[in-house]
């Protein structure tokens, strides 16, 4: 079994926590997922947050918006996805030079699976669901680089 996380160190969730991320300029965020249910709640938490956000429904899509000229400060990608899976697309996008933060979420929760995957070149990884301490761990880790 792993832990929840993987990458970051302990985060607490206050009000007080929420306020840390604000930011002057907007941060830009890709969720790259190709379920339609998941990729909406994360669309809605990451919005909450105040980012702006894109949406792409698998791994070729996410490195072809790279590839067109697009950029993100964050990329929160899934695993297991059609056409092009998180791992993949994740060695692609590092291939290609983006240097954007990349975070793997998954309902996988094995070790060598998480850790294939971070291996791939992900920044962290987090088992979903997504909720308002990991957002805030990624979007404060974010803010730090």
């Amino acid at each position: 079994m792993v832990s929840e996380k993987m990458g970051f160190g302990n985060v607490m969730s206050t009000s007080k926590t929420m306020k840390i991320i604000d930011t002057e300029k907007k941060i830009s965020v890709l969720i790259v997922e190709d379920d339609l249910l998941i990729r909406k709640i994360h669309k809605v938490m990451m919005t909450k947050f105040g980012t702006e956000v894109q949406l792409a429904s698998n791994g070729k899509e996410a490195v072809d918006l790279f590839l067109s000229g697009a950029s993100f400060d964050l990329i929160l990608t899934d695993l297991e996805m059609p056409i092009m899976d998180g791992i993949e697309a994740t060695k692609q996008l590092r291939s290609m030079g983006v240097t954007s933060m990349i975070v793997g979420v998954t309902s996988r929760n094995q070790d060598s699976e998480i850790q294939a995957f971070m291996k791939s070149g992900l920044n962290a990884c987090y088992v979903k669901p997504l909720n308002a301490e990991k957002v805030t761990a990624v979007l404060n880790e974010l803010k730090n680089i």
